[in-house]
């Protein structure tokens, strides 16, 4: 049996968002109990393609055009993403973590910059005024 890697597989919430690891992947996060019903609603609706259940979110959410319907719901639901950008300084590795919105965000996914996934961040007013 192959152990569950749990980092930025988590859901937190406070007053006014919703933090969702990056790395899971759909499946997870329609079965996991911590994510609100109406996220659900949402993955389920707009991002449940079957061949990309298995795919984790943010690389799901990456890949969107920004002509696609899907890409409008990003916009509507005011996503901000948080991630890790590798660079390389005075002959040193270093990670800096980044907050990028909907374009900066998928502007990243099509670039060939060293970067990680960690998490979409929710606005809960946004979540609240959405419909499904």
């Amino acid at each position: 049996m192959q152990p569950i890697n749990r980092e930025f597989k988590a859901v937190i919430q406070d007053m006014t968002h919703i933090y969702m690891g990056a790395q899971m992947s759909v499946s997870e996060a329609i079965s996991f109990e911590d994510v609100p019903f109406k996220v659900k609603a949402i993955f389920n609706k707009y991002f449940s393609k079957p061949e990309d259940m298995d795919k984790n979110i943010g690389e799901i959410i990456g890949s969107v055009k920004t002509d696609d319907f899907t890409y409008q719901v990003l916009k509507q639901l005011k996503l901000k993403f948080k991630v890790g950008i590798y660079s390389d300084k005075n002959d040193k590795r270093q990670y800096k973590s980044m907050t990028l919105g909907p374009d900066e965000f998928i502007r990243l996914h099509n670039s060939e910059e060293e970067y990680f996934d960690e998490e979409i961040v929710f606005n809960k007013l946004a979540l609240l005024a959405f419909s499904t």
